[in-house]
C-alpha cells in the first residue's frame, strides 16, 4: 500500500511526543513492506532508516519553522493563512500518487490540505495529538489552576476555542477516520463542535520499548526525574517548589530538557538539582532507566504523554497531575495528584519513592499500547475501502 503521511513534526528535528508516534509509524509500516513518503514543512530533513522526506514551503507570511519566536500580531497572522490548502504540497502529494494519506498535527501544512487531497479519491486518515484544532498553541492550560478571575479565565478561552472551532473545522473539512489516542481527547473535541459526525477510533499510540529496563541494575534508588520543557505550564517551578520544600530530600531531582526555566533553574546553585540540558531521546531513556521515580507536574491539559509510557515500560514508578488524559492513561498505576498543589506532590515524592512497580496494571498497559497490536489496527483502518 502506498501511504503518505502530512505532519509539521517528524524524527529527527522534533522531539516531541507527535513528533515520535509519526516517526514510529512511518518505520513500522515501512518495515512491513508498505510504500511511505513523508510531506513535512520545510526545514526538515531526511533521516536514514526512516521514510523519506518531501519538503515544501508553508504559504504564509511568516515561515512555519520561525513561529514560534513571531510577534502576536503575526502569529494569529500564521494562523489564519494557514487555514487555506497548500497547493504545493497538494500537488506533491497527487504527483506520488498515494492510496491513503495520513495526517498528523497540520499547523504549518495548510489546514485545507488534506480535503483537496481527499476529493480526489484519496483514503483520509487523521491522527489526533492535541486541541490545536480549536487552540492555535496546541495547548490548553488546566483551569483548576487558573486561581485568578475563574469565570472570566473560561468565558475568554471559550470564546477563544468556539472562534477557532469554527474555523479550522471548516477548513478541515471530514476525515474518513479520525484517531484518537485517548477517549479524553476525542471528547474535548466533540464538546468544542469538532468531529461530531466524523467516525472515530480510540487506538492508543504505540508505544516500542525494550523489555527488561525494570530489573536494571544500574538504577539509583535516590534518583528523581523530570523529562521535558523547562517551562511554567509544564508545572516545573511547582516541582521545584515541590522538592524543596522537603526536608531532608530524598536523593537528587535530574532535570531533562530545555525552555525559558533553564537559567533561573542554573542560578539555584542547589547540589540536589541536576539540570541535564537538551539530550538526544536515547540519551533521555539512558537517565530514565535509571532513576528510580519520573516525575510529570504539569499544568496543561495532556493527553497521552509520551515520557509516561515509557517511564512505565521501564517499571518506573510514576506521579503525574491529573490533567487531560493522563489519568486515562495510568489506569492506576503511579500517583496521581491536583495539578499545582506543591504540597500533595511534595506528600506524593515521600511516598512514592520506594513503592514497588504495579506489576499487573503495568503489563495491561504495555499491552494496550504494544506497537504491533496498535499498528495492525491502524493498517486495518488505512485498507479500508471508500
Amino acid at each position: 500500500m502506498r501511504i503518505a503521511i502530512l505532519t509539521n513534526a517528524f524524527p529527527p528535528l522534533s522531539r516531541g511526543g507527535a513528533g515520535r508516534i509519526a516517526g514510529m509509524q512511518a518505520d513500522w509500516l515501512l518495515r512491513h513492506g508498505h510504500e511511505v513518503k513523508v510531506f513535512v514543512p520545510a526545514p526538515f530533513p531526511g533521516e536514514a532508516g526512516i521514510a523519506p522526506f518531501e519538503t515544501f514551503v508553508t504559504r504564509t507570511s511568516v515561515p512555519f519553522a520561525k513561529l514560534n519566536k513571531a510577534i502576536a500580531p503575526m502569529r494569529l497572522m500564521f494562523h489564519l493563512e494557514d487555514l487555506a490548502p497548500n497547493l504545493k504540497v497538494v500537488d506533491q502529494i497527487r504527483a506520488w500518487g498515494p492510496e491513503v494519506l495520513l495526517t498528523h498535527n497540520l499547523t504549518g501544512c495548510g489546514w485545507g490540505t488534506p480535503k483537496m487531497l481527499q476529493a480526489t479519491g484519496v483514503r483520509w486518515i487523521h491522527v489526533l495529538h492535541d486541541v490545536q484544532m480549536f487552540e492555535p498553541s496546541g495547548q490548553m492550560m488546566s483551569y483548576s489552576v487558573q486561581r485568578t478571575a475563574y469565570n472570566v479565565v473560561r468565558m475568554v478561552r471559550g470564546t477563544w476555542y468556539g472562534f477557532w472551532s469554527a474555523r479550522r473545522s471548516k477548513a478541515l473539512g471530514a476525515p474518513d477516520v479520525v484517531i484518537s489516542p485517548s477517549q479524553w481527547l476525542l471528547d474535548e473535541h466533540r464538546k468544542h463542535g469538532l468531529l461530531i459526525n466524523v467516525a472515530a477510533r480510540v487506538l492508543p499510540n504505540p508505544v516500542e520499548i525494550p523489555r527488561g529496563f525494570c530489573e536494571n541494575e544500574m538504577r539509583e534508588d535516590s534518583k528523581i526525574i523530570y523529562i521535558g520543557r523547562l517551562s511554567a505550564d509544564k508545572g516545573v517551578e511547582v516541582l521545584i517548589d515541590a522538592w524543596r520544600s522537603l526536608d531532608p530530600r530524598p536523593g537528587v531531582l535530574t532535570l531533562v530538557g530545555d525552555g525559558e526555566l533553564a537559567s533561573k533553574l542554573n542560578k539555584l546553585n542547589d547540589a540536589m538539582i541536576v539540570l541535564k540540558g537538551q539530550l538526544t531521546h536515547e540519551q533521555a531513556m539512558e537517565e530514565l532507566y535509571a532513576s528510580r521515580l519520573l516525575i510529570l507536574p504539569s499544568l496543561v491539559m495532556e493527553n497521552q504523554p509520551t515520557v509516561l509510557l515509557e517511564a512505565v515500560a521501564a517499571g518506573i514508578n510514576v506521579i503525574a497531575a491529573d490533567v487531560g488524559g493522563v489519568r486515562e492513561l495510568l489506569q492506576g498505576y503511579g500517583t496521581i495528584v491536583p495539578p499545582g498543589d506543591i504540597k500533595s506532590l511534595a506528600d506524593s515524592i515521600r511516598q512514592t519513592l520506594n513503592q514497588q512497580s504495579q506489576t499487573l496494571i503495568r503489563e495491561k498497559i504495555l499491552a494496550r499500547h504494544n506497537v504491533d497490536e496498535v499498528m495492525g489496527e491502524l493498517v486495518e483502518q488505512l485498507t479500508i475501502k471508500n
